[in-house]
């Protein structure tokens, strides 16, 4: 150790230990790069993780997925539970978007594994696999217009009331399942919510995220005509790049999802 610590003064030109004393201590010099010293071995040892990650060797030190927000919230608590035990030490990174903006994230390389609905794949570079089916529905607040109204709703009906809509990022897709002309655009499912409770609008939700809500009289199912008087079922599915390796991590989530997520419900 001592000779590596000389090796390493003479390198960088100051001395950064006083050795005076019955034990070294740190110099003026030594106290001000000890951050500086710290982050170059954090970056070399994540530098030999990674390394050791497209080896094989090691899993990676981060995974990304993306899901969109029509993904039963206990699909991820399943794999999130089932990661932790399986790698403690691995950083696992959620991204929710919504419909086209999720594979476009796989697509771009940002994430590992996406978690969505149904897309045209084509040429696309993807690969996918089914692993259950989310239920949506059309909500609204009791007093408002449209629950009050005769059903079925007319498309040309509910196109008259302002509708929120969770925005996609920039260039990711056209819009689904938007049928009013007037939306507002919100940024998470969460901020959605509050404002349909509220009777600013109707939306699109999650059965399971709004299910408490229906069964307290707080939200009421909207039955329009072109969709059906029940909550309409969307097959999700997982993808991944087909000619993007992945590491030990990434490659569990992508094979452990379809049965975590049929255990979850």
């Amino acid at each position: 150790m001592s000779y590596a610590v000389a090796h390493l003064e003479d390198a960088l030109g100051v001395a950064l230990f006083d050795r005076a004393g019955r034990r070294p201590a740190l110099t003026a010099a030594g106290k001000a790069l000890l951050a500086d010293t710290r982050a170059v071995l954090a970056a070399v040892s994540a530098l030999g993780a990674r390394a050791e990650a497209l080896a094989g060797r090691r899993a990676e030190p981060e995974v990304g997925v993306a899901v969109d927000a029509i993904v039963p919230a206990s699909w991820l608590v399943a794999l999130g539970r089932a990661f932790q035990q399986r790698f403690p030490e691995v950083t696992l990174r959620i991204r929710t978007e919504v419909v086209e903006a999720v594979p476009a994230l796989v697509r771009d390389r940002a994430v590992h594994v996406g978690i969505g609905g149904p897309f045209d794949t084509g040429d696309d570079p993807l690969r996918r696999r089914p692993v259950g089916t989310a239920a949506i529905v059309a909500v609204a607040a009791p007093d408002h217009p449209l629950s009050r109204a005769r059903a079925p709703l007319a498309r040309a009906e509910v196109g008259d009331a302002v509708q929120i809509v969770i925005a996609q990022r920039a260039g990711a897709g056209r819009d689904h399942s938007v049928l009013s002309a007037t939306t507002w655009r919100v940024a998470d499912a969460a901020t959605k919510l509050a404002l349909i409770r509220a009777g600013l609008g109707w939306g699109t939700l999650p059965y399971e995220l709004v299910a408490d809500d229906l069964a307290a009289g707080r939200l009421v199912a909207l039955h329009i005509e072109e969709w059906g008087p029940k909550p309409r079922p969307v097959d999700l599915f997982v993808f991944a790049r087909s000619d993007r390796a992945l590491g030990p991590a990434a490659r569990w989530v992508w094979e452990s999802l379809p049965a975590l997520c049929a255990e979850a419900g």
